[in-house]
């Protein structure tokens, strides 16, 4: 697989004209676009079935679902009949939030991989203390956790760091099952160098990603911000 058909490009920070701007400059590209919160708020399931059907690209709804289990159910329901490859839930959810997810999920969107987030990449070793107390080792285990009651619950896919491929490798290898691994956090080299790397502390260049493991990379600003194209 090229390295540009692993990439997820996050339609980010772009009002509706820069979308589809963006759209077009880049046809035939890159395979998968996501859209998230604000332009789904904004914009709506319309907006999803329009992208899909006039640029042949499948679509990343990234929404993060995390609430008690029959609301995610029933917001899930609601997305019934859209053009979606990934959809998004939070691994904190539990696994009875997971388990109603994935139930519904097979019903109203039979075609759609459902991908558990972990840990936000814009989380460094501060937030983890504050938030949770936890020191490095700490977030680790905790992270092996989330991963495992990924692959009990037989989700598709989990959303995670580039720093916590190594874990997954030791973990999908005990248990003799792979999941889907989808990868934010992705920056070019010359930005990691420079520190241009906004609100996101757990990062990695897309070769070193591939390399560890990862089969999807989410990347934004640094592709749909105009930064000359880095990728062989």
């Amino acid at each position: 697989m090229k390295l540009t058909d692993r990439i997820i490009v996050a339609l980010d920070n772009m009002n509706e004209e820069e979308v589809w701007a963006f759209l077009n400059k880049s046809q035939h590209t890159y395979q998968t676009v996501k859209i998230g919160l604000e332009l789904f708020y904004l914009l709506g399931p319309d907006f999803v079935k329009k992208i899909h059907h006039e640029y042949n690209v499948d679509i990343f709804l990234d929404l993060k679902l995390h609430d008690i289990p029959n609301t995610v159910k029933k917001a899930i329901r609601s997305l019934k009949g859209l053009p979606l490859k990934f959809l998004t839930v939070h691994l904190t959810g539990g696994r009875n939030m997971l388990t109603e997810a994935l139930a519904e999920a097979s019903t109203c969107l039979p075609a759609t991989n459902l991908l558990g987030v972990s840990f936000l990449t814009s989380l460094g070793k501060p937030d983890f203390k504050e938030i949770y107390n936890f020191n490095e080792t700490q977030t680790k285990l905790t992270f092996s956790n989330l991963f495992r009651l990924a692959l009990q619950t037989n989700i598709h896919g989990v959303v995670l760091s580039p720093l916590e491929l190594g874990i997954v490798k030791n973990e999908e290898q005990q248990s003799g099952k792979k999941l889907i691994k989808v990868t934010p956090g992705i920056r070019f080299a010359h930005e990691i160098n420079s520190n241009n790397i906004q609100d996101q502390q757990r990062i990695a260049t897309p070769e070193d990603a591939v390399k560890n493991g990862a089969d999807y990379l989410v990347m934004g600003r640094s592709i749909t911000s105009g930064t000359p194209n880095f990728l062989k």
